[in-house]
């Protein structure tokens, strides 16, 4: 398992989509801000490294994790981790004991409560993104 830290500028990372209507949006060129909003008081994004997680096992990954929320996995809205850590953000490491290739896009502190800086920091994660299929 990697050490939490720091990910390479050039990296991959994944935020899951389960949602049907936006899988096919994305699929269509677009992918919904709503992939990349964080819960009130959290300026954490839960992604999965793609660049370093072999396909197959970060899709069994992602089917489990969905699973188990009683949700299906389609792909993921992939974003580069520069973009990711544009506009005050972070991108950090932080494989769980399910994950080992899971991180984190952080917000600035000030987002935390901030619905409306939570939104403008998932539209441009959203704008940066692309799909990528399962």
């Amino acid at each position: 398992m990697e050490s939490r830290g720091l990910i390479a500028p050039d990296e991959r990372l994944g935020r899951g989509v389960s949602s049907s209507k936006s899988a096919n949006r994305a699929r269509g060129g677009r992918v919904s801000y709503r992939e990349f909003m964080s819960g009130i008081g959290s300026i954490h994004i839960s992604v999965d490294r793609l660049s370093v997680a072999p396909l197959d096992e970060a899709v069994s990954i992602a089917d489990s994790r969905d699973n188990s929320r009683g949700r299906n996995f389609y792909g993921w809205a992939a974003v580069g981790a520069a973009s990711a850590a544009r506009n005050g953000r972070g991108a950090t490491a932080s494989p769980t004991p399910d994950n080992p290739y899971h991180a984190d896009i952080v917000l600035p502190q000030a987002a935390a409560d901030d619905r409306n800086a939570q939104l403008v920091h998932a539209q441009e994660l959203a704008d940066a993104s692309h799909w990528q299929s399962r």
